[in-house]
């Protein structure tokens, strides 16, 4: 079943880089989910934010049905012995507890708290805003020429200890502020 879905995620990825929009199956809050399980895989945590066998936890903040969609992909999953857990914050979590934090449907001064509460954290911060790499975020999704498709800043990445795979931003636009904070 782990091959199956790890299989499901790369065909998800390579619908949305290859071939025309109308080949799409999946709708667009499964597709969101499958980036965001190759954003967990393809991404290392320091020891100190992820114990051997402590639990990786993906948190969804504003979009419910991209959140049921990493429930239902996500379901008995685990990652290198790590089990996959899904959580859905409220508007007052800060999110330093996920390892995964996507956002979505936040006003500016959420968004920008949001990122402010997280800065110096272990948290693989995404969203779908267009101000939210602006922001420091490091990972964001947009639709180009009809497709999805993902952002990746490695500068803010490494500010927060994380280290993407080059599997991960060879697929990425990279989107490198090159900030120090």
């Amino acid at each position: 079943m782990r091959l199956f879905r790890l299989l499901v995620a790369i065909a998800l990825l390579a619908a949305a880089g290859t071939g025309p929009a109308g080949a799409q199956v999946a709708t667009a809050p499964e597709l969101k989910a499958a980036f965001l399980f190759n954003f967990v895989r393809f991404t290392t945590w320091p020891a100190d934010a992820l114990p051997a066998g402590g639990p990786i936890a993906i948190c969804v903040l504003g979009d419910r049905p991209v959140a049921q969609a990493l429930e239902d992909f996500t379901r008995d999953q685990h990652l290198d012995g790590h089990a996959i857990v899904v959580r859905r914050l409220r508007d007052q979590d800060a999110g330093r507890d996920c390892h995964l934090l996507y956002a979505s449907d936040l006003r500016a001064d959420r968004e920008a708290r949001l990122i402010a509460q997280t800065r110096g954290a272990a948290v693989l911060t995404a969203s779908d805003s267009a101000t939210f790499m602006q922001r420091g975020g490091i990972a964001a999704f947009h639709l180009a020429a009809g497709r999805m498709r993902f952002s990746v800043n490695p500068s803010a990445a490494k500010r927060a200890r994380l280290q993407v795979s080059s599997r991960l931003l060879g697929l990425a636009v990279i989107v490198d502020d090159d900030r120090r904070r």
